[in-house]
């Protein structure tokens, strides 16, 4: 058996630097001077995707738009999680999922799914977490500090009447 190689990723702002050299010098001109991952093949893929790639943010190393197929359905369904969280209710994935399937019946779409990896995806388009906000907190006692002057006396003594 072979060794699997490994796939090589590059930043948006690499890309843009090779596009540049290779619309002033070629495509291979370009695969010579910045060695052999970048291949030819793939610096012609990169310059059809100039617009694209230049209108991305250059940290990143994917053009996943990550645009909804549903952006009035998914709008619902943050408008619901956000009025959740805000009476103070906890909403699991499941619950997002169950609420997705309802709305989508309502609506008309009829291939949506509602699966976890797209109740992932939602979460991550829309910048939510699945934490939940803690509103309780615990309180000291008022006179704590007495209590504990107060216990520390009685240990001493148990240990006094012991020896």
């Amino acid at each position: 058996m072979g060794s699997k190689e490994r796939r090589l990723s590059y930043s948006v702002a690499f890309k843009i630097k090779v596009m540049n050299y290779a619309e002033k010098h070629g495509n291979r001109a370009a695969d010579r001077c910045f060695g052999s991952p970048p291949t030819e093949k793939m610096i012609r893929e990169w310059r059809k995707q100039r617009k694209d790639l230049i209108k991305a943010d250059k940290s990143k190393k994917t053009l996943c738009s990550c645009v909804p197929k549903w952006p009035k359905f998914e709008k619902n369904i943050k408008n619901w999680i956000i009025d959740h969280r805000k009476n103070g209710i906890a909403v699991s994935t499941k619950m997002i999922l169950i609420e997705a399937r309802r709305i989508a019946t309502g609506m008309p779409i009829t291939d949506f799914v509602g699966t976890t990896l797209w109740c992932e995806r939602f979460i991550r388009r829309n910048g939510l977490c699945m934490r939940t906000e803690t509103t309780i907190a615990q309180t000291l006692p008022r006179e704590y500090e007495r209590k504990i002057i107060e216990f520390h006396k009685y240990v001493i003594n148990m240990r006094k009447k012991l020896f």
